[in-house]
């Protein structure tokens, strides 16, 4: 078992290479564009939302075709990019990159909590990255210091929309997993510092 993510010890790497390391060692790290972003540890507000966000979603898709995982389940998205998003849901048949079933390749919603080190990432490079695949339908940027949720639907192949949230009266509504979450819910316990 490998301890820590020293042994991604060059500037790029192939899928195969990042996959080989990744999956023996213990600190999980996040492949963009060919090179290896080590991640760091969530804080409490992080690991409530997504917690928050996973039950709910968990609950509402019982009784369906469409199951929530949580994030230690790895996205591919494009060559080269790998992912570890806090949230994401699969309906019907699950497509996996191989047959150790820990890389999705046919998510239909993601969800990112948004942190100060990882809000340009997620809202860029994931951001562009994600919507290059055809199974997506959802993507939801939610911050962790304030009552605020982006919901990017698609449309088509290219066109978006954004709806945002910001109410503690409003919902966040997942039309393709029809899912309804209230963002008192979504922020159940969660304390704002600033």
């Amino acid at each position: 078992m490998i301890k820590s993510n020293l042994a991604f010890d060059k500037e790029f790497f192939t899928d195969a290479e990042y996959l080989r390391i990744e999956r023996q060692a213990v600190e999980k790290s996040e492949l963009i564009g060919g090179r290896v972003v080590a991640m760091a540890g969530a804080s409490e507000n992080h690991n409530l939302i997504s917690s928050n966000l996973f039950l709910e979603i968990g609950i509402q898709t019982k009784n369906t075709a469409c199951r929530a995982f949580s994030s230690d389940m790895r996205v591919k998205a494009k060559i080269g990019n790998f992912y570890y998003p806090d949230v994401v849901v699969v309906c019907g048949e699950r497509k996996y990159g191989d047959s150790k079933k820990d890389i999705l390749i046919n998510p239909q919603v993601i969800i990112e909590v948004l942190s100060k080190t990882t809000k340009l990432k997620d809202r860029n490079q994931k951001l562009d990255s994600y919507m290059s695949l055809e199974s997506l339908t959802d993507y939801v940027l939610v911050e962790q210091d304030a009552m605020r949720i982006e919901h990017f639907i698609k449309i088509n192949e290219k066109e978006w929309v954004v709806h945002l949230l910001t109410e503690v009266t409003e919902s966040l509504f997942l039309k393709s997993i029809d899912c309804r979450i209230q963002l008192s819910e979504v922020y159940r316990d969660v304390i704002f510092l600033n």
